[in-house]
């Protein structure tokens, strides 16, 4: 398939299920293997233990095929992952994938925050319907016959204002986050880690807690591959993270990850969006916000 297939079911946007398929994207080829609800399954033979993994497409692994190579490999070494995520599953999708499917939750997962994105999914304005162009029922046929997604994207150009699949360039998204109330978004992320909390608390489960900044804290030099890090807005992001996540009896392992002085177009996934794995390193939070916080 030349695109990676996701559908939304009314609660949250996931996978093909319980199939197996291939991507292939600038000439390069990417393995999926899902099980039935959707989740990408990564493993390696030698490992005995399995973590459940949630979030968006940043953590699905677009630039991924074997466990080795996904940067939550190098934190969690003696594990398999399940990885429930696709692209705009946000934040509240992902705990509604919590709450319809308890019966299948493990006593520990890993849930992941795109704050590229998921800065945006914390508000009421955002819905998944506004963005993915498939419904779950529609996506098996799209496997079989993939010519057909093109007519269906054709169809959302016509009749959702809101649809598009340009690539949103970095200052386009460096202003949008400058231009948020930024009170009104740290109490939506407050509201939403409490509430992810809660969920844990009830349900006995244990969270780790992962944040991947954005991609937007560089812009482009003058050199025609490089990016420079903004350090001012990488400050301003840094300081709102470490505000608005603190650890809680049961998300008391909170991973976020260092931006990288040194950084090119090359360090990103093919749609400019996202950032490699490989190029994604995490810290615990207590190290990392040191420098940060207030």
């Amino acid at each position: 398939m030349s695109f990676l297939p996701y559908g939304w079911n009314d609660f949250y946007v996931h996978l093909p299920q319980n199939t197996s398929f291939c991507v292939k994207e600038n000439g390069f080829i990417y393995k999926y293997k899902t099980d039935n609800y959707g989740g990408r399954i990564l493993t390696n033979e030698l490992y005995n233990h399995k973590i459940q993994v949630f979030g968006d497409s940043q953590v699905v692994g677009l630039d991924v095929e074997r466990i080795h190579q996904h940067y939550l490999s190098k934190n969690y070494k003696d594990h398999n992952f399940i990885i429930y995520a696709a692209p705009n599953n946000g934040p509240y999708e992902v705990i509604n994938f919590l709450n319809k499917n308890k019966i299948i939750l493990g006593k520990k997962i890993i849930i992941t925050f795109n704050f590229a994105v998921d800065i945006f999914r914390v508000s009421n304005s955002w819905h998944p319907t506004q963005f993915v162009a498939l419904k779950d029922y529609e996506l098996d046929e799209i496997i079989d016959h993939p010519f057909k997604y093109r007519l269906i994207i054709f169809k959302n150009f016509l009749f959702n204002k809101n649809f598009t699949i340009k690539k949103n360039n970095n200052k386009k998204m460096q202003n949008l986050f400058l231009d948020l109330n930024q009170e009104e978004i740290y109490n939506n992320l407050v509201k939403y880690f409490y509430e992810l909390d809660q969920l844990a608390n009830e349900n006995n489960i244990e969270v780790d807690f992962i944040v991947t900044h954005p991609y937007w804290l560089y812009s482009r030099s003058k050199k025609k591959n490089n990016l420079l890090l903004e350090q001012k807005l990488e400050k301003k992001v840094y300081k709102l993270i470490c505000k608005s996540f603190k650890e809680t009896k049961n998300i008391n392992n909170i991973l976020i990850s260092k931006p990288l002085i040194n950084f090119s177009l090359k360090d990103l996934t093919f749609d400019k969006r996202h950032i490699k794995s490989k190029k994604i390193k995490l810290l615990q939070r207590n190290i990392l916000c040191k420098n940060y916080e207030i």
